[in-house]
């Protein structure tokens, strides 16, 4: 009928041209359709976002700048191609990301690793290194991992932005002083802390640089504090681009990272090829795992982060997807392994009005700043960069959230993320916050193994009660029906609530083994709503015990499919075939 009141719309006057020409629309409407994922759908809606985002866009690329100079030259490529996977990824992270607040770069906690492969292999292993990578990433997205960030905590979180600010700051603190120790020392060890390594700065550094970082910094937070709407990192660029011009210095990107620009290498066509063998192909496989899965941790972290802070959905599945296909693409042009780095919350962008142009932005800006005006955006002196740096970095941390939980004596937790935040400046940002999820992960399991059960027994010394639910025997049989009748003799009956699983079943053990010796023992499943095969074994054998010490076993309240599942292991299935007259399996669920 609805498709007949469909077609009998049109007048008669209307031409066969123009009803075919409405029965193609619901067509156009579902290609349409198939696209709603992408950001832009028509030039209108474009230049609408460009109007929104371009503050945002290009400020994140003025920002994010060093970080990714410093990523391409410390893997042990050139800065060139950190500005390159850069474009690359920001780029696609526009069209394909699952968030309105998500800016892409090089991967900063990977550099270690791609380093050790590049140091092995040369540089031509590093685009098929990120093809893998890509690869794994989304067969990882199809097994649905990514989801396991959802049981991370929020103070991991929040430690790991801590940690990340902090070591982004020791990291680039020699800009501030002038120098490029940090940058230019590739797997060598120059200091033995930090204090050492401050100290060294001081005395080689040059003054009038440091306060000149701090007065830029200071200058951003007060425009930030007065009125943040305003792009003030835009007047300090400005500022550095002409003392770069006017007053030109040796101490500026150009001395760190010489020239740079964008150029796509693509893979196997341009630059040096790769001929592997087996052995070695297999290696690579290998060595791209733990890549992968600090990418997908890195940009699960972002990604809950930015939500948090933002308020603004993210999509995880097509987040997943964005990051895989920003990694084959980058590995076919010659970049190396980026996911999500950084998030727009720091410059207070109203995300809710932005979406991810803001990402296409960021990348026409690299290209402009870094590919065609290279030349003077690397003059910029190191103390106007060190100065936005320092802007970003103590922006990163959530300071409302750390004074809220000190306001509501929440200090434990507080505790536990400057514990995160010290792991991670000393021991790596992905480590730091496995440990720190580890130990969320044992303190969730302390709390869930707490057994929750019902005891009742007609005993008159010696009882044992948890959770009683009713003292009146009469009552209680004729509600659960788990008491035989014509019982003789002492009776105990221990009904399970809830799950029974390997966590929370040692509880269940050892409160049975605390209650008073009966005739007669009577186990209860009708409120179990879970069981695992290591709580069966567990039960199996306590059962087992107790009929060796004369003890009548019953078995009642057996929901449909437990008697199967309990019947896995061989002494419950003993059990149910020789004394099947003392257990009792119930038709239907009890009635809530």
């Amino acid at each position: 009928m609805s498709q007949q009141s469909l077609i009998e719309i049109p007048t008669l006057t209307q031409n066969d041209n123009q009803i075919q020409v409405h029965k193609d629309k619901p067509i156009k409407l579902s290609k349409q359709s198939s696209l709603d994922h992408l950001s832009v759908h028509s030039i209108k809606s474009g230049l609408t976002y460009i109007r929104d985002s371009w503050k945002s866009g290009m400020a994140q690329a003025i920002l994010n700048m060093p970080f990714h100079l410093t990523i391409g030259s410390s893997s042990g490529c050139n800065a060139s191609v950190g500005i390159t996977t850069a474009f690359i990824a920001a780029f696609t992270n526009g069209f394909f990301s699952g968030s309105n607040h998500s800016i892409y770069m090089p991967s900063w906690v990977v550099i270690g690793l791609n380093y050790q492969l590049v140091k092995t292999y040369g540089v031509e292993v590093m685009p098929w290194i990120t093809i893998i990578v890509g690869i794994q990433i989304y067969i990882a997205g199809l097994l649905k991992w990514h989801h396991l960030s959802d049981f991370i905590p929020v103070y991991v979180i929040e430690g790991f932005l801590l940690g990340i600010a902090s070591l982004f700051f020791f990291s680039y603190s020699d800009y501030m002083f002038g120098l490029t120790d940090n940058h230019s020392n590739r797997g060598v060890e120059l200091y033995s802390s930090y204090y050492d390594m401050f100290k060294s700065f001081s005395e080689r550094g040059d003054i009038n640089y440091f306060i000149g970082a701090w007065c830029v910094f200071l200058f951003l937070q007060m425009g930030r504090i007065f009125f943040r709407q305003f792009p003030w990192i835009f007047i300090t660029t400005l500022t550095g681009l002409t003392l770069g011009i006017v007053y030109p210095t040796e101490k500026c990107l150009r001395s760190a990272y010489g020239e740079v620009t964008i150029y796509f290498n693509f893979i196997e066509y341009d630059g040096p090829k790769f001929h592997p063998d087996f052995q070695v192909v297999s290696h690579i496989i290998t060595q791209a795992i733990p890549i992968t899965l600090f990418i997908l941790i890195q940009n699960q972290f972002c990604a809950r982060a930015g939500q948090s802070l933002s308020g603004v959905k993210c999509d995880y599945d097509q987040e997943i997807q964005c990051v895989s296909t920003a990694n084959i693409l980058s590995g076919i042009f010659g970049g190396l392994p980026c996911c999500a780095s950084s998030r727009m919350y720091i410059l207070d962008i109203k995300l809710r009005k932005t979406n991810q142009w803001s990402s296409i932005l960021n990348a026409f800006s690299i290209l402009f700043f870094y590919g065609i005006f290279s030349k003077v955006f690397m003059d910029i002196p190191f103390y106007i960069i060190s100065g936005q740096l320092l802007y970003m970095i103590i922006n990163i941390p959530p300071w409302h959230y750390y004074v809220n939980l000190y306001r509501t004596q929440r200090k434990l937790i507080l505790f536990y993320i400057f514990c995160i935040a010290w792991l991670c400046v000393n021991y790596g940002a992905i480590q730091s916050t496995l440990i720190g999820s580890m130990h969320a992960l044992i303190i969730f399991a302390q709390k869930m193994s707490l057994p929750s059960a019902e005891v009742m027994t007609n005993q008159k010394e010696g009882v044992y009660q948890i959770n009683l639910r009713d003292t009146n025997l009469h009552e209680f049989e004729e509600e659960c029906n788990d008491i035989p009748p014509n019982l003789e003799g002492t009776y105990t009956v221990y009904r399970f609530n809830g799950a029974l699983n390997y966590i929370n079943i040692k509880g269940h053990i050892d409160q049975i083994k605390e209650l008073a010796k009966t005739d007669i023992f009577i186990l209860s499943f009708r409120y179990v709503c879970v069981i695992d095969f290591q709580a069966i074994d567990s039960l199996a054998i306590i059962i087992d015990n107790m009929r060796k010490n004369s003890t009548q076993v019953y078995v009642t309240g057996l929901h449909p499919g437990m008697l199967e599942q309990l019947s896995e292991n061989n002494i419950f299935k003993e059990y149910f075939i020789n004394e099947n007259h003392m257990f009792h399996q119930i038709d239907k669920l009890p009635q809530q």
